[in-house]
């Protein structure tokens, strides 16, 4: 059977912590701390690479690259 690679965007949210007088100064300040991330919904699935004739050769192919 076929081997495929599949591409799923997510939206993901990040959030920050910032002290300041109104929106405007907060959204321009380079004071952010880092609160951490929020997943959203899968918006499009796509496959990206394949048929592949096994699970190697579609893990070889440059379309498979993952950073984590």
């Amino acid at each position: 059977m076929p081997w495929f690679v599949i591409q799923c965007e997510r939206k993901t949210w990040t959030k920050y912590l910032v002290e300041a007088d109104d929106e405007d100064t907060a959204l321009d300040s380079d004071g952010w701390q880092y609160l951490g991330y929020m997943d959203g919904e899968d918006t499009e699935d796509t496959v990206v690479g394949g048929p592949f004739g096994d699970s190697v050769e579609a893990l070889a192919d440059i379309r498979s690259y993952v950073e984590g």
